[in-house]
């Protein structure tokens, strides 16, 4: 006991071992044991658990495809941007330039055709005196006597070329002040337009030996031979012949493309023509052609040598522009059979005309629309 006579707090209360008179502590106790769980899931557990699962499920699906569209919404802008981005900067298709040409079958025998021949030092013309029938008379007609004058009553030309020589002669005379249309006045004279063989060969052996021998060619190898060539001189009020005067001469020279006429032969292409310079002597070979070829100083031979390197049907066409219209001209090689087949444009494009060189091929010029 303590002072109080309390007993003490700390005194162990023991129990006595059975024989003995001691007092024995007692047993130490065992901690407590934790019980187990145990889930025992009745039948509305597991019915809620199935339909939580489930739920959770769609959930998920319904995210990944939600997801899933947003990605393609994006992508698919994506691509449609680029393709629209592609249609503004890509360049739009250009047709070509013969879309809905056709072949047209033209016998090989034509080649000596048309008013773009070629008849120099090395190629003869061999339908000279075949062609009667394609001449017109000058002695008689329209503007004789007025328009202009004649050598003699023979002179003969093209029929399809003396609607523009008159046009030609008519402007001119217009533009000079010193011709006229009266025999009063000096005017106009056409000394020398078709010849046949026969007087070819006469005038030839008459310049041989003479200084006029290189400006007379021989028989056969003639532009006269063609009906295409006029030679144009000034028959004077006195009854002379002489060479046009420096201002029409500059005046034709400046202005007979207009017409279809080239001065054929110049002086500085002699290496190429063979004749000297001779500015009487016109030559017919179209409206276009004529342009090209006086805009760009090309003499026949040259033109035609470059319209079969650089512009044949397969290279594309050459682009001629004038006051009046637009043209399109491209060579055909010949062919070796009786026919050759030259692509031309349907009528939608414009019209066409097919000449031939007189030496290996055709030339298509197309009049456009």
């Amino acid at each position: 006991m303590n002072s109080n006579g309390r007993p003490n707090h700390q005194t162990t209360y023991g129990t006595r071992r059975p024989g003995s008179g001691a007092v024995q502590n007692p047993a130490p106790k065992r901690p407590p044991q934790k019980k187990k769980l145990h889930f025992k899931p009745n039948k509305e557990g597991m019915i809620a658990l199935a339909i939580l699962v489930l739920i959770v499920a769609v959930v998920i699906v319904l995210v990944v495809l939600t997801i899933r569209a947003i990605v393609n919404a994006v992508s698919d802008g994506a691509e449609e941007t680029s393709s629209t981005e592609e249609t503004t900067t890509a360049p739009p298709a250009v047709a070509a330039w013969n879309d809905g040409y056709t072949q047209k079958s033209v016998s090989t025998s034509e080649l000596s055709s048309g008013s773009l021949i070629l008849v120099n030092f090395e190629h003869n013309y061999s339908l000279t005196d075949s062609i009667t029938k394609e001449l017109t008379s000058l002695y008689g007609s329209t503007g004789h006597n007025t328009l202009f004058v004649l050598r003699d009553a023979e002179v003969r030309i093209r029929r399809d070329i003396a609607a523009p020589m008159r046009e030609m002669l008519e402007a001119l005379v217009e533009a000079n002040s010193t011709l006229g249309t009266t025999s009063s006045q000096d005017r106009v004279i056409i000394t020398s337009g078709y010849r046949n063989t026969e007087k070819q060969t006469e005038l030839y052996n008459d310049a041989v030996g003479t200084e006029d021998e290189n400006l007379v060619s021989k028989p056969g190898y003639s532009e006269h031979h063609t009906g295409y060539a006029i030679d144009l001189n000034i028959f004077t009020s006195a009854g002379k012949t002489v060479e046009m005067r420096e201002n029409e001469q500059s005046w034709i020279e400046e202005n007979c493309a207009k017409y279809g006429f080239v001065i054929r032969y110049e002086g500085s292409k002699f290496e190429i023509t063979g004749i000297l310079d001779e500015p009487w002597h016109f030559r017919y070979v179209g409206v276009p052609h004529a342009t090209y070829m006086m805009e760009n100083d090309l003499c026949l031979e040259e033109y035609l040598e470059l319209l079969k390197t650089d512009y044949s049907y397969t290279e594309g066409p050459l682009e001629i522009s004038t006051e009046d219209a637009e043209y399109l001209v491209y060579y055909v090689p010949a062919s070796s059979d009786s026919t050759t087949f030259v692509s031309v444009p349907p009528e939608l494009v414009g019209t066409y005309e097919i000449s031939g060189n007189n030496v290996d091929g055709f030339i298509v010029t197309v009049t456009l629309k």
